[in-house]
């Protein structure tokens, strides 16, 4: 109990804000459903049904994110299902810990708040379009459908990951289970939507997905970094998320939508965002190598240092290193 409370206290202070409330909303849903049955044999319309949910103060339902726009904050911070609970607590606090230490607790923050609020919102809306297509006799598309957990923060996890560490590799069961950080968002995005359909959960489906292209756009086009918003090397482009055989395929569609993101002025071009790495780089030194795109030195960067602080938690029996630890990390 002492090691865990020491791993506890050695966390980051946004990571450990996040799993705290995580565990404590997660409890207490449980606790207000636990010995109700949810009226499902009461042969209940859905939206009755939901109504009598005890923690419908907590979770986001399509059918009721006008009574309780709340949820939309506290949804994610909520699961009723012990096991995923437990495994979503996990996920939270290794990778979170270490992104947090990589980008800081302020752009950490500010990530985990567009990743989680954005696809809730964004998800019900779906759910809601998917029930004024198919018709009222659908009703339980708004109000038996669970949107929350941590599914789709997981998912842009993933994504994060892929970013700072593309190439690194994880050993898992003494080798037996390889792979690496490239493929991860791929393969997660891949089984989780199989194991939620089969589950019956539509809102973990959406969250994954909805997650993982909330997270690539944000940390593309709009993550600050110093004088700098996203990360355009080639390293991070939408392509690389899929194999090889359906790259041009979907590099035609993206480049689609890209175009049309700068035409509506969503996003600055590529054209835009390398000179503006070109000014900030030759404003801090002028002997920058001009034959490297500033683009990918800047990501190499940021990719050299992840790895090298992974590679030091993984060889590590103790608690995670402590914030000092990480800048002296940084500093290297």
């Amino acid at each position: 109990m002492s090691k865990l409370i020491l791993y506890a206290n050695a966390l980051p202070l946004v990571t450990k804000t996040l799993s705290a409330t995580y565990l404590v909303l997660s409890l207490i849903a449980m606790l207000l459903r636990f010995g109700t049955t949810g009226g499902t044999d009461s042969g209940l319309d859905p939206s009755s049904i939901a109504s009598q949910d005890p923690a419908r103060f907590l979770i986001l339902r399509p059918g009721f994110i006008i009574s309780y726009p709340w949820t939309i904050l506290t949804t994610t911070f909520v699961e009723t299902n012990f096991v995923f609970m437990v495994l979503g607590l996990a996920s939270l606090v290794a990778i979170g810990s270490f992104l947090e230490r990589q980008w800081g607790a302020r752009s950490f923050a500010l990530f985990v708040a567009v990743t989680t609020t954005v696809p809730a919102v964004t998800a019900a809306l779906v759910s809601i379009v998917l029930y004024a297509v198919r018709g009222s006799a659908h009703s339980g598309i708004l109000y038996a459908t669970r949107i929350g957990g941590l599914a789709g923060l997981v998912s842009a996890f993933t994504v994060g990951l892929k970013q700072l560490m593309p190439e690194y590799s994880v050993k898992l069961f003494g080798g037996a289970l390889s792979f690496r950080m490239n493929e991860l968002p791929g393969v997660y995005t891949l089984v989780a939507p199989i194991m939620f359909t089969l589950l019956g959960d539509l809102g973990s489906v959406l969250l994954v997905n909805i997650g993982f292209l909330e997270a690539f756009v944000y940390l593309r086009f709009y993550r600050r970094e110093g004088s700098l918003l996203g990360d355009r090397s080639e390293a991070f482009a939408f392509t690389t998320f899929f194999p090889e055989f359906v790259q041009p395929l979907i590099a035609r569609l993206s480049n689609a939508l890209y175009g049309a993101a700068v035409s509506c002025k969503l996003i600055t071009s590529d054209e835009g965002y390398r000179q503006q790495n070109v000014d900030l780089e030759v404003g801090l030194d002028n002997e920058l190598d001009t034959l490297a795109a500033p683009e990918d030195v800047d990501a190499d960067r940021r990719k050299a240092i992840a790895a090298k602080a992974l590679e030091m938690r993984l060889g590590s029996n103790g608690p995670p290193p402590t914030s000092s630890d990480a800048a002296t990390v940084d500093a290297k």
